[in-house]
């Protein structure tokens, strides 16, 4: 009884939950983002609650130097002890191309602390050169060292072909492959602390007298630039819970930008990738991937929030049992909690629940724990999460179903042979002449015949 009415409720329930209107979908309803590449992230659960191309294939320009950064790291952790020496090609092969550097001197020397800051903030395509020289003896066996700890990152979709980012056609990222980077560089906290400065102060080195170097990223500096792009016309680029983390940019591969926000104890990371370069009037350069990145955050923070959505002792369907003697069911729970960041209008009468059980059926004896399948839930049309689901209680087995079954199946695959059935009816027809002949041979007939012999 208890079986029927909880197919029936589940039944109900998954019904209404198709014929209600969405109450809110992942996709930003109120803005569109200009991007070609994006991804916002919760980066303590992983939940995605804005995705877009995040497998296609973009330029980084200088997203480049974050792997740029680990790579350096990695190879010299003597910070303050170790020094880079400025070649004469690190500066000349920038010459005719336009491109941000540091204002490094030939011959310059500085600490690997001092080369990061200088890399990171001011994204110094000179600083990108002197350190591949610097790590590798040259740019083409440093990018072998980029292009290993890009498979070690499990970054598919990448490949470097310089330190820097400069445009090439076989230099070429994916946006989740950035977030796998990212993710690892954030996990260094000399480097995380480097991203999230503002500005720099660097003292006098051999070539140079002090000198100061500022982040490129406008949402950190709270210096009253307004964006210009007609979009977001007159608002400020300053974004009080930003830091970090990049900013790249070349024509081919569009305004490209990585960042972290943190509000009311949410954490978000948001890359976007190809944001448009000019106006629609094909003249004026704009910078509208501040402006998107802003618009996310707050629809993050405004709209969603974390919630605690299955319990481990919340049962939530019924697996059917056989050789038990008085049930046939068993009844299952999460083997884990499933909390997940959704919309707060999301309960539970919008988010539909998915069962695939390994079986269709399941045999006694089960244990307690035993794991029977998974549950997914769906909120508009976003999986939220999935778990396994496990036995919630111990069902014992029945032995005299079981040898019921054993005999059943013992006979089943008896009569069920091709050869046991030749032999019967040779068994059937042997028996059948037998009984044949002793009529024959007992008949009246027979016997008087065998009288007249004698």
């Amino acid at each position: 009884m208890f079986k029927k009415i909880f197919c029936c409720s589940f039944v109900f329930i998954i019904i209404i939950c198709a014929v209600l209107p969405t109450a809110f979908s992942y996709t930003p309803t109120n803005f569109n983002i200009d991007a070609e590449g994006a991804l916002l992230i919760n980066t303590d659960t992983g939940d995605v609650l804005f995705s877009k191309n995040t497998d296609q294939r973009f330029y980084p320009a200088s997203l480049t130097k974050l792997m740029t950064a680990l790579v350096l790291y990695e190879s010299c952790p003597d910070l303050d002890g170790q020094k880079i020496t400025v070649s004469e090609y690190a500066i000349n092969s920038l010459q005719g191309t336009d491109s941000s550097t540091g204002g490094l001197k030939i011959g310059e020397e500085l600490t690997v602390r001092q080369m990061l800051y200088i890399l990171l903030l001011s994204s110094a395509n000179d600083g990108a050169n002197a350190i591949a020289e610097h790590v590798s003896g040259n740019i083409p066996a440093f990018c072998e060292k980029m292009n290993a700890k890009a498979a070690e990152l499990d970054m598919t979709g990448t490949h470097y072909v310089n330190a820097h980012g400069l445009h090439d056609l076989e230099h070429y990222t994916t946006v989740n492959d950035m977030y796998k980077l990212t993710s690892a560089f954030l996990s260094v906290d000399i480097l995380k602390e480097i991203a999230f400065s503002t500005k720099y102060n660097l003292a006098a080195t051999n070539k140079s007298p002090a000198r100061s170097f500022t982040t490129t990223n406008y949402l950190l500096l709270n210096n009253g630039q307004k964006c210009t792009a007609e979009k977001y016309k007159g608002q400020s680029y300053y974004y009080k819970y930003a830091k970090g983390v990049k900013t790249g940019y070349t024509d081919p591969a569009g305004r490209c930008l990585i960042t972290t926000a943190s509000k009311g104890g949410y954490n978000y990371m948001c890359i976007l990738m190809k944001s448009p370069v000019y106006a629609e009037n094909g003249r004026t350069k704009i910078r509208i991937e501040f402006g998107d990145t802003k618009a996310l955050y707050e629809w993050a923070f405004n709209e969603f929030e974390y919630k605690n959505i299955l319990s481990t002792d919340q049962i939530i369907g019924e697996a059917e049992v056989d050789l038990a003697w008085d049930t046939d069911f068993v009844s299952v729970v999460p083997s884990d909690k499933l909390s997940a960041v959704v919309p707060k209008v999301a309960d539970s009468s919008t988010i539909s629940m998915e069962i695939d059980w390994y079986k269709k059926t399941y045999d006694a004896p089960i244990k307690k724990g035993d794991i029977m399948g998974e549950c997914s839930l769906v909120y508009a049309g976003e999986v939220l999460g999935t778990v396994t689901l496990e036995a919630a209680q111990d069902v014992e087995r029945s032995t005299l179903m079981y040898i019921g079954r054993s005999v059943k199946s013992f006979t089943s695959a008896l009569f069920g042979s091709k050869l046991f059935l030749v032999f019967l009816i040779l068994v059937i027809a042997a028996v059948a002449i037998f009984i044949i002949s002793l009529i024959i041979l007992n008949s009246p007939k027979h016997k008087r015949k065998k009288r007249r012999r004698f």
